[in-house]
């Protein structure tokens, strides 16, 4: 009976975690599709994180593996910095796994005056930004959370 309760409570689990999360995947998605064909998308995801400077909107407009091709934007909420230009996207791939075909997510780079800006989304919905100042070696980062639009 024990084991009955625990796989009812992980299909649960498992249904409510896909439908918290159902926002990043069809993001994480439409960026592999983006990226895979045409390029062209519009996708935008709202950013909250503990430090303020950190939170925004990202807007992409068009997706490819090739540095410096991807198009798009992160806004600063409350104009808390200049806006930073998508430089390059990365995927992430499960177990971090290289030859694997399954993305569970992306690493986006921005540009910045003075530094670097550096958003991960996963399909899991966990959501990370770093920033790194030129000069300087490694990333700060913090965990996050993606406001589902209304």
């Amino acid at each position: 009976m024990k084991k009955i309760a625990a796989v009812i409570l992980s299909l649960f689990s498992a249904v409510s975690l896909a439908k918290d999360n159902s926002f990043t995947t069809n993001f994480v998605n439409e960026v592999q599709k983006a990226a895979d064909g045409a390029g062209q998308l519009s996708e935008q995801i709202v950013v909250e994180c503990p430090s303020p400077s950190a939170s925004g909107t990202f807007l992409i407009t068009h997706a490819t593996y090739d540095f410096g091709k991807s198009l798009g934007v992160y806004v600063f909420k409350g104009g808390a910095g200049p806006d930073a230009r998508l430089n390059w996207i990365g995927a992430k791939f499960k177990n971090g796994d290289l030859s694997s075909d399954l993305i569970v997510g992306y690493d986006f780079g921005f540009t910045l005056p003075g530094g670097q800006f550096f958003l991960t989304v996963m399909k899991n919905g966990k959501i990370k930004a770093g920033v790194n100042k030129n000069g300087t070696s490694g990333v700060k980062e913090i965990n996050c959370k993606v406001i589902m639009p209304d």
